[in-house]
């Protein structure tokens, strides 16, 4: 038969006859009739009242009945782990009582607990006297709170794990965690105090800015308005153009302290959820009347992504005056920033002025010479290509760009009043140094000729002046470029000398400040996690 197993030895069928083998019998003592008798008429002594009602969940879940009763207090099982002021608990261990013939016995009230707060009491073996022992201590104000979920909820949020990292990490530690609700309940406390301690230290920061700039004038403070430079820049809860929320700071070019921030948000978490909650849009939207109305909703702007930086933007620069009696008159971004358009004409007095960051402005050289040379096809005058050994390579590409923020930098003032001589000495000495650096890079039978631009002098960045004036001989020359690169890379030489651009980078100044405190921001909640707009607002306030 197909499917049948084969038999590996043969064996002759049994056909009708009953099982000759012994049955198996439970083992458990056999009950006599009188007992079975006994028993029953107990049974039915007892009325129904008496019998304890167990839930059908309890009893599949098989958990002890001790928990039913809230008011009861359970033996302390010795298993897990516990969070413990030491110094609540030493106080409260030191008052318990304890007989001479006695001993402590810890126990623990479950309904007590509150999180990570364990409601601890310590009984005289003796004569059953009981003292409370504190393991956490309260938080004053509204309501009952433990200090211990108060740091629990903080140390996740500073950690950027959130709630499920401190969930897994009481499961594994075998201790009871805080709820969910209990949660976002210690965040919203925590992120009104971290905005608050924020907008205090801000508010120092203008204050500290202020007096800078009048010593530096020389001018006594009559309350009038001031002018300073930020350095404005935006940042993204997700990488890409498609994120729901983003961050925008002024930090001072003088004093590298946060003026200002906001936070932009497109996302309401409550009105997602309610959103499916309701039955049809005009449920809906009556209920996000009230909802907006309240001032609950998080959602502040309605565009693209890349729009909430100039929308930022314009929030700081309308509110500078009414927060410190500041004017942002300078404002360091990067080349491509739209945010410069928008606010440009916020202050009817003065027009804002556009600085550039310097580093921004070096890459450029980098970026302008790898795009000339992948757009390069063919060969070149010499009959050979553009990379290659002895030719432009990125190595080579790199270096350019390193001379050319030094040729920057080196030229750059810090002075407060600087006048329209002091930025013309200056742009011109860059464009000279600038010049320098294209001739010093490509080779020439006359050193003199190829090196005249550069610095003269023991501390010029040229070997071969060095070796001019010292006397030495240093200078190899072996990494230069061949003659015909020259008119090739002219072009971008004399593009990124421009005096306009030149003039945006006197300062010297960078975005270096906005960098490391969007990288503080973004370390509390990482790009490749979820995060709603309070735990970002945390992070940022807490970053400040």
């Amino acid at each position: 038969m197909v499917g049948e197993k084969k038999r590996t030895v043969y064996r002759k069928k049994r056909k009708g006859k009953p099982f000759s083998g012994k049955q198996k019998h439970d083992k458990t003592p056999s009950v006599s009739r009188e007992n079975q008798l006994s028993t029953s008429q107990e049974n039915s002594s007892i009325s129904s009242s008496e019998i304890p009602r167990v839930s059908a969940s309890r009893r599949k879940l098989n958990l002890p009945e001790s928990i039913e009763t809230p008011d009861q207090v359970m033996d302390f099982d010795k298993k897990g782990y516990r969070l413990i002021d030491i110094a609540k608990f030493s106080d409260s261990l030191s008052e318990a009582h304890v007989c001479d013939e006695g001993s402590l016995m810890i126990q623990e009230n479950i309904s007590g607990r509150r999180g990570l707060m364990s409601d601890l009491s310590a009984s005289c073996s003796s004569c059953q006297e009981e003292s409370d022992l504190e393991t956490s201590p309260t938080i004053p104000g509204k309501g009952y709170s433990a200090d211990v979920n108060r740091r629990a909820v903080y140390h996740s949020v500073e950690t950027g794990g959130g709630y499920e990292s401190l969930v897994t990490f009481c499961s594994i530690i075998n201790m009871p965690c805080i709820s969910k609700t209990a949660y976002y309940q210690h965040l919203d406390t925590i992120v009104s105090a971290l905005e608050a301690e924020a907008k205090e230290e801000m508010r120092q920061a203008a204050q500290k800015l202020r007096k800078l700039i009048l010593a530096e004038n020389e001018s006594e403070d009559d309350g009038s308005i001031v002018d300073v430079g930020v350095s404005f820049d935006g940042t993204w809860a997700k990488r890409g153009f498609t994120s729901l929320i983003g961050v925008v700071f002024a930090i001072s070019i003088d004093t590298g302290e946060v003026l200002d921030y906001h936070v932009v948000s497109k996302t309401c978490q409550r009105c997602a959820l309610k959103k499916g909650q309701c039955e049809n849009d005009e449920e809906f939207e009556d209920w996000e009347i009230e909802h907006v109305f309240s001032g609950e909703c998080v959602i502040n702007f309605n565009g693209n992504s890349p729009a909430m930086e100039v929308e930022g933007a314009k929030i700081i620069w309308n509110r500078s005056i009414e927060l410190h009696n500041l004017r942002y008159k300078w404002m360091i971004s990067d080349g491509d920033s739209k945010a410069f358009s928008a606010i440009e004409d916020t202050y009817d007095e003065v027009k804002v002025e556009k600085l550039d960051c310097v580093g921004h402005v070096q890459k450029r050289m980098g970026k302008n010479l790898l795009k000339l040379k992948n757009a390069t096809k063919g060969k070149l005058a010499d009959g050979k290509t553009v990379g290659g050994r002895g030719r432009l390579t990125e190595k080579k590409i790199l270096q350019i760009q390193r001379y050319y923020g030094l040729a920057i930098r080196q030229n750059t003032l810090s002075t407060p009043n600087l006048t329209e001589n002091d930025v013309s000495v200056s742009v011109y000495t860059m464009k000279k140094n600038i010049i320098a650096l294209l001739n010093h890079s490509i080779q020439n039978e006359d050193p003199t000729k190829q090196h005249r631009f550069c610095p003269v002098g023991e501390n010029s960045w040229c070997k071969w002046q060095q070796d001019c004036a010292m006397g030495t001989s240093m200078y190899k020359g072996d990494d230069c470029l061949p003659p015909v690169f020259l008119e090739f890379l002219k072009p971008t030489f004399m593009h990124l000398s421009d005096s306009k651009l030149l003039e945006r980078c006197v300062r010297g100044k960078t975005q270096n400040n906005n960098e490391s405190i969007n990288s503080l921001v973004w370390a509390r909640c990482p790009k490749h996690k979820h995060h709603g707009v309070k735990v970002v607002k945390c992070a940022v306030a807490s970053a400040v």
